[in-house]
């Protein structure tokens, strides 16, 4: 077990932060989904759904190849991608990525499968640094998204 103290992390955080801020300088937009706005069908299902105002978060994607899918009788594209955020970075925006939530990048629309947040620095519970968002991209663009709030 290796000994990692709060200014390591702190370090570790800040050179993070420099790099997907400045270096890489990413930003995607995050629609939060209105839960009490948006009513459920039979099998759980929101079939019109509402939306938060979208916020501006800068991150690391990693899109894979598009890929054909002709099952429904039509051809359809699938993309999956992944979104690495510092979690400091959603704290200070106040925004926490969940299940059905939207990512707008690269002017298309991914909904959020699964959000992972037990991502340890050097495998210490307390030090957590990023959440990974798996997407899949969206059909259909949602139309009641209101535009984004920035953070600059």
């Amino acid at each position: 077990m290796r000994f990692v103290s709060p200014r390591d992390f702190s370090t570790i955080l800040k050179i993070n932060q420099e790099l997907i801020n400045t270096v890489i300088d990413t930003p995607v937009i995050i629609y939060k989904i209105q839960v009490d706005k948006t009513k459920a069908n039979l099998y759980g299902e929101g079939i019109k759904k509402s939306y938060y105002r979208g916020v501006a978060v800068p991150c690391l994607v990693d899109r894979q190849m598009t890929a054909p899918n002709a099952e429904i009788g039509t051809i359809d594209i699938e993309q999956k991608a992944s979104f690495a955020f510092l979690r400091h970075e959603l704290q200070t925006r106040n925004i926490y990525p969940e299940p059905g939530d939207i990512i707008e990048f690269d002017s298309q629309y991914y909904e959020i499968e699964n959000a992972n947040d037990v991502q340890f620095f050097v495998g210490q519970a307390g030090y957590n640094v990023q959440i990974f968002c798996d997407t899949h991209l969206m059909r259909r663009v949602p139309t009641q998204l209101e535009s984004p709030i920035s953070y600059e």
